[in-house]
Formats: structure tokens, sequence, C-alpha cells
């Protein structure tokens, strides 16, 4: 390997030659480095590099890149930038049909953060510190009106888990560009000082949850519903809105006692998805906002117990299937779902959380989630004395400590419970005494 340093200048001699090693006060250093063949083309290799003040600079950069080539920790980003990356990566996440819902959320931090702000880098040239100024940036007070459109909810500050989030896309990004070789070290991996502490969260920052009663209080109001039995599924079994939508009536066993979850339907855009992937793999149409695909993790395909009062609400709800069949006929669009249109076209899921809010602001309980509706289902689970590895294995998380993290604060009225009988164990062979 050789490389030189010389002078960019547009100066001439006599002969209308470059004059080498010209000492006017203007131009810039640059050099070039010879790695060897390129063992893809068989061609020769060179590294140009420019745009350096002094020769001195020139020099050091020169042997930076020599000692790269030496370590064998250099990479030839082709002069990509960060932005050209970032549209290539999202256009491979497409083809390899990754969840879609994972890509929309990559394609929104791309679009409001990463591109805008370092989308004209090279590869090459992203640090560290670049990445932790976005980062600090997020968690600054968002200012500004409200974008015109349907664009969510308006918040005042990032939480901390948002911020995080913008963090796993580039690290996601950037490991990509790493496994091809156009970069050698992932700036974006590790824990990132900008992202602020989430240990201060108050109790008031915990999720509304409807007691045992008050979730009675809501099945007995929707009993008479077409979708009543998706609520008791809901309250009873802890499946997600879109495990709900869904459910075909060949994955409940034949007894009845336990369901397995295999297929879900989401809420997506027409941008969001190909045409092939909008195709229904029943009857080959598009149903507009509606995409059938599979779980999206392993733990996510599992098995569920079903409650008795579930298993009752599932028989009354296929009989009532079983009349609106033979109402429509052969216009009747068979798809073997559980829980349908009354034509048997599949329900929108957007449009069932509507009808759900709708339920519970008519009687009157405190507003929750349909989503809301699972962590009920883990409080009763816990409270009847199911192991926290049994509660992970039916909500379908991918680990018992995540099952202790996202409900840390049911448990706590069960452990007190737990707790107040084991002591009762002493306590009951102790004199009772008047409190002074």
């Amino acid at each position: 390997m050789r490389g030189s340093v010389f002078k960019r200048c547009q100066c001439r001699d006599g002969n209308g030659k470059k004059v080498k090693n010209c000492r006017k006060p203007h131009g810039s250093w640059a050099f070039v480095v010879d790695a060897g063949t390129d063992p893809k083309t068989g061609k020769r290799r060179q590294i140009p590099r420019s745009g350096f003040k002094t020769k001195t600079e020139a020099e050091e950069a020169l042997t930076a890149e020599m000692a790269k080539l030496d370590a064998g920790t250099w990479t030839d980003d082709r002069r990509m930038t960060l932005g050209k990356w970032l549209d290539t990566w999202l256009a491979e996440l497409i083809a390899a049909k990754k969840s879609v819902n994972t890509v929309k959320n990559y394609r929104g931090h791309i679009r409001d953060a990463w591109r805008p702000l370092l989308g004209h880098m090279l590869l090459r040239d992203l640090r560290r510190s670049h990445i932790e100024g976005v980062l600090a940036s997020l968690a600054e007070p968002v200012e500004g009106d409200r974008p015109a459109g349907n664009v969510g909810r308006r918040v005042t500050q990032r939480s901390p888990a948002t911020i995080d989030g913008y963090r796993r896309t580039i690290r996601a990004a950037l490991s990509a560009a790493q496994r091809r070789e156009l970069i050698a070290i992932n700036p974006a991996v590790g824990r990132m000082d900008s992202i602020p502490a989430s240990d201060n969260i108050d109790d008031d920052d915990e999720p509304v949850v409807w007691q045992p009663e008050e979730t009675a209080r809501f099945l007995e109001h929707v009993f008479d519903d077409r979708l009543s039995a998706l609520y008791e599924l809901a309250a009873y079994a802890g499946l997600r809105r879109a495990e709900l939508c869904g459910l075909r009536w060949s994955d409940i066993d034949t007894n009845g006692a336990g369901l397995r979850v295999r297929q879900t339907i989401v809420s997506v855009t027409r941008t969001q998805v190909t045409p092939e992937q909008a195709a229904c793999p029943v009857c080959s149409e598009v149903h507009v906002g509606r995409l059938f695909k599979a779980p999206k993790s392993r733990k996510g395909r599992r098995w569920v117990p079903l409650a008795v009062p579930a298993q009752a609400a599932l028989a009354r709800h296929r009989e009532t299937q079983r009349e609106e069949r033979e109402f429509f006929g052969i216009d009747y669009q068979e798809h073997d779902l559980v829980f349908c249109r009354p034509d048997g076209l599949p329900l929108r899921p957007d449009r069932v959380t509507v009808e759900f809010e709708k339920h519970v602001t008519a009687c009157g309980l405190p507003m929750v989630r349909l989503h809301d509706t699972r962590h009920g289902a883990c409080s009763l689970m816990l409270a009847g004395g199911v192991p926290i590895e049994i509660v992970q294995l039916i909500l379908g998380h991918s680990s018992p400590e995540v099952t202790r993290r996202v409900y840390a604060h049911l448990m706590r009225t069960t452990t007190s419970a737990q707790v107040e009988k084991a002591v009762e164990l002493l306590t009951r062979h102790r004199p009772s005494r008047n409190a002074v």
C-alpha cells in the first residue's frame, strides 16, 4: 500500500501543465491511498480524500487512513450519504416484507429527525456525537402549532421511551450498513447520555385499568351488542385488537377450551403496503385499511386458554353469525373469521376501537383503550395465582421480565395480598394488643 499528499489548485505552467507543489496561498490539500485490488472487479482501488487546509492536516489524515487499512477496519462507503442509505434500507425492508407497522415507525423517525438533521452527511463521517446531538434536540420541548391533518395526538415533551425509539431506528439502519461493510463501527450502539432518565416517573403516568367490578359492568352493558363476544375475549383472554380481528373459527379448539393465535389483521393505509401485501389471502381482493398478516414474533403465535364465560359468548356469537350467513346467502363473503362484518368481510380494527369507546362513554366508565382490557385480563390472572411465567406465555410477551416491567403496577395489589397471607402464619400465634 502506498499513499501520497498533494495540493489541489488550478495553477499551470507555461506549457499548460499543472504546477506541482504550488506555493501560493490558495487551493486545498488532498491525499490518495492505494488500497490494493478490488476483489469484485479486479481493478486497482484508490482512496482519495480532499478539502484539507494545510499539508500537515492531509498528512495526518493519510496516516489515519493507512492505519485503518493496516488494522483491517477500513470500509468503502462509496461516498454514500446517510439519507441515501436510509432510503435504500427502507426499500430493502419493504421488499423483505417486514412488519408494516415497524416500517411505518422507521419511516416516521427518518422523516422527522434523521434525514433532515443528518441526511446530508457521508456514512464514513458519522460519529456518536452526531447521534447524541439529534437525540438531545428531540428531548427539548416541542414547539410550534399542531400540523394539519390526522397526525396523532399533540405532545409538548417527548418521553424517554419515544426518544429511545428514534435511537433504535438509526441503530438498526446503521447495523445493516455495517453488515454490508459500508461502515466499520456502528456509532448508535450502546447507551446514549442524551436520552433523559425515566426513573422518576410519577404514579399518575400509570395507565388507567378497570377494576373487576367495572369490567363486569361494561360486559353486561354490551351483552346484546353484535360484537359482545369480542369484548368478552379481550377481557378474559387478553388478546390484542389485531389478534381479535384476525381470529378464525379454525383457530379455536374443537372442545372450545382454548384458541391458537396464528393470524392478525392490522390497520394500514394504501401507501404503507404493496399490492401483493394488500391482497387478501382468502379472496385475493384488497380490503382497504386492512392487512392480513402472521403474528410479529414467535412468542405471538401461542395457545390461549378460554374461560367459561368467553366460551359461552363465542357459542352465542356463532349462532348469530350462522343467521347472518343464511340471510346474505350467496352474497356472504366467507373468510372463516370469528369477528367480521355481517356480510363476512373483515372488520376494520380502527372502527372496532371507535365502537368500543362509544360503549365506554355510554355506560359511564372511565375512558380506557381497548388495549387496556388486556391489562385487566393480566390482573385477573395474577390475582388468581397464575405464575407470571404462564401469564407471559398467554399474553405473548417475549419473556417474563417484559411482563414484570409492563405490569409492575398491577402486581402491587396481588403482592400485598400474598404478603399479608404469609404474615398471618406468624401473627395468628401472637396475642392481640390494643393500639397505643
